[in-house]
């Protein structure tokens, strides 16, 4: 039978520590001492508080955020991050689109003239208030029909690097 390992208060500071739940060893005392961490007060000065693992890790879940519940995805995190940006409409800038890059994009990649046509209407009413169709960017997307958009880099030229974006995305909605 395997017994629980103990951990004494030094040991659980630099774990709590190591977790960002404290940064002061004497918070750790306190929470002894108040019961919310449990452990096996001390019997003299000398041998000090005997904290239990299944203690400690309940104590860490209370603290800390459940990462394996809770999505904190870093595209997710930047994502909400680029639309609160953007619902204040702060933009990096715009890519014109042309009724002529859409016809090269097209021809580089056999689209149907049905589907540049589509894209083009999509475009002109993606730019409701502008006399040219353009999509706003902001880092590494860009706003198409309410939709963040991310740029495909393998292209060379920011236009191109939306406009196959904006293609592919056309074909599937």
């Amino acid at each position: 039978m395997a017994t629980e390992r103990f951990y004494t208060v030094q040991e659980v500071f630099d774990i709590l520590a190591t977790n960002k739940v404290t940064s002061n060893i004497e918070s750790v005392r306190r929470w002894l001492r108040q019961g919310e961490l449990v452990g096996i007060a001390p019997k003299s000065r000398k041998e000090g508080w005997q904290i239990p693992h299944t203690e400690l890790m309940k104590f860490l879940d209370q603290r800390t955020p459940n990462t394996t519940n809770v999505a904190l995805d870093e595209e997710a995190v930047r994502a909400a991050m680029w639309f609160e940006i953007t619902r204040k409409n702060i933009w990096e800038g715009y890519i014109p689109i042309t009724k002529s890059l859409l016809k090269e994009a097209a021809l580089h990649r056999q689209y149907s003239t049905h589907l540049r046509e589509e894209v083009w209407e999509r475009c002109v009413n993606n730019s409701m208030a502008y006399k040219q169709p353009r999509v706003n960017y902001l880092l590494d997307a860009f706003s198409f029909e309410g939709q963040r958009l991310k740029f495909d880099l393998s292209f060379a030229s920011k236009e191109e690097q939306a406009i196959y974006v904006i293609f592919e995305y056309v074909k599937k909605n």
